[in-house]
């Protein structure tokens, strides 16, 4: 009856709750201009790009010119970023940057290193005055609190206690303000040198990147080789992250038209308009549920009376099951002492057979201890065997240890007159790279003097093509005006 009822209980089905739907409401008519149905469109084709814009491309000069100053930014800022890897390892890419950018790159460093040892100094500076001031108020304080205290002790010693009093006060004050004031003056004074000397070094710093970036654009096959291998911190990536970030916002800015914007600001108007309906659906939803919920814990009430009295039977079932197995254990120790009486006759039985094995072995014995004598004597063989060639391998390494150390010694050798070499080529490859130059030097001067000597000769001959012509209009003019003297005299 008890299985039945537990069966039952399981078994027993909950009512399905009713489904409801979220009102989703039509968007509004048309405004600005704007197609009705646009938005809506937009949304049932693919509601995560609702508010991208539809153009790609900028179409603007001016959009376009402030893209390019923020990219330039972005690309002088990845420079920048790297400067103190480039500088850590410039002499590794020393051959590849190039005279002028190593001694710029030098010079940043110097540079670096004094604004750094110039903030240090200020820093410290500032901290000795923090606790100056710290110490001036606390020693003034002391004395204030002393200097009253003796007053206070002997009012009467003086005709004029209070005048006295407040004489001495003003005269001791008077004289640590004016000490205060010139240590203060003196301090003030270094501290603004050396905050003049780091603004200094700090326009320095800027002039020198700016003179880096200049000679990086002039350089970009160095620039592209060191971006490939530099390494940035994480301050610097996320910076340049940052900066992409508000890169692509600016260009979504950018392609973001005025009607794209008023229907971008409709649907948001629409969106969340439909919000505010679903939250009303929602906190009905939440109602009916309460209401389900309290249905659901008036259910498990019942069906925790019914476990109760499930629980009650299963108590009974327990005393029936101890009863049982009591009646169990009685049986089982009657057949445990008739099985004890019929191992005692196997014991005996087995005893004798081990008395038989024990003789087995003690037979078995002496004949693996003949054989262990017979291995053993084949052992001392093996190992001599192989102390022989032990001995032999020790030999032969210590040669082939001998010629390795005089290969070495020739190695070393060769290593050293090809260092030499190497150091000879470098010199020579100097004054080849200075030749060069200086041919480069000599060859632009003879093409700038060719193209001056050019543009001198066509003026030249534009000058006298000029002058030709104006001398033939001049003998042509005379030419007529002789003619016609001579028709007038004949007339």
């Amino acid at each position: 009856m008890a299985t039945g009822q537990v069966s039952r209980v399981i078994t027993e089905a909950i009512p399905a709750e009713p489904t409801l739907k979220l009102y989703m409401p039509h968007p509004p008519n048309g405004k600005f201009g704007v197609p009705p149905n646009k938005i809506r469109n937009k949304l049932r084709l693919d509601p995560s790009r609702a508010l991208e814009p539809t153009r790609k491309k900028i179409s603007t000069i001016e959009a376009q010119r402030v893209m390019s100053v923020f990219e330039d930014t972005i690309s002088k800022a990845e420079i920048v970023s790297i400067l103190p890897f480039i500088i850590e390892n410039r002499e590794r890419f020393r051959v590849s940057l190039g005279a002028e950018l190593s001694l710029l790159l030098d010079i940043h460093k110097n540079t670096a290193d004094s604004y750094e040892e110039i903030k240090e100094q200020l820093d410290i500076q500032l901290r000795q005055r923090r606790i100056r001031t710290a110490s001036t108020e606390k020693s003034e304080t002391m004395e204030d609190e002393g200097r009253y205290g003796a007053a206070g002790e002997t009012p009467t010693d003086s005709p004029y206690p209070e005048q006295m009093g407040g004489s001495r006060r003003s005269s001791v004050a008077s004289a640590r303000s004016v000490r205060s004031a010139q240590s203060a003056e003196s301090y003030d004074s270094q501290t603004e040198r050396t905050m003049r000397s780091l603004s200094l070094v700090a326009q320095q710093l800027s002039s020198s990147c700016k003179n880096i970036l200049r000679a990086f654009l002039i350089n970009p096959n160095a620039l592209s080789m060191i971006k490939n291998q530099a390494k940035r911190s994480d301050q610097c990536c996320m910076f340049l992250k940052d900066m992409c970030d508000l890169r692509d916002i600016l260009l979504n800015k950018l392609l973001t038209t005025p009607e794209e914007e008023k229907e971008r600001m409709q649907y948001i108007q629409e969106v969340s308009k439909r919000e505010r309906q679903n939250a009303t659906v929602i906190e009905d939803l939440e109602q009916k549920l309460k209401a389900a919920m309290d249905e659901k814990d008036e259910e498990i009430k019942k069906k925790n009376a019914i476990i109760r009295k499930l629980q009650a039977d299963l108590r009974q079932i327990e005393k029936f099951s101890d009863e049982n197995n009591k009646r169990v254990t009685n049986e089982a120790e009657k057949q445990e002492q008739a099985d004890l009486k019929n191992s005692e006759g196997k014991k005996q039985r087995l005893m004798t057979e081990l008395n038989q094995l024990k003789t087995q072995l003690q037979n078995a014995v002496m004949e693996h201890r003949e054989n262990e004598q017979e291995l053993r004597r084949k052992k001392f063989r093996v190992e001599s065997q192989v102390e022989n060639w032990i001995q032999k391998y020790d030999t032969d390494m210590n040669e082939r240890q001998n010629e390795y150390e005089e290969i070495d010694l020739v190695y070393t050798e060769e290593k050293k007159q090809l260092h030499e070499l190497e150091e000879r080529f470098k010199t020579l490859e100097a004054e080849y790279q200075q030749i060069m130059e200086e041919r480069r030097v000599a060859r632009e001067k003879r093409e700038a003097a060719e193209r001056e000597m050019a543009l001198m000769v066509k003026a030249a001959t534009t000058i006298q093509a000029f002058w030709r012509s104006f001398k033939v209009r001049k003998a042509l003019k005379a030419r007529k005006k002789k003619g016609g003297g001579k028709k007038k005299n004949s007339a």
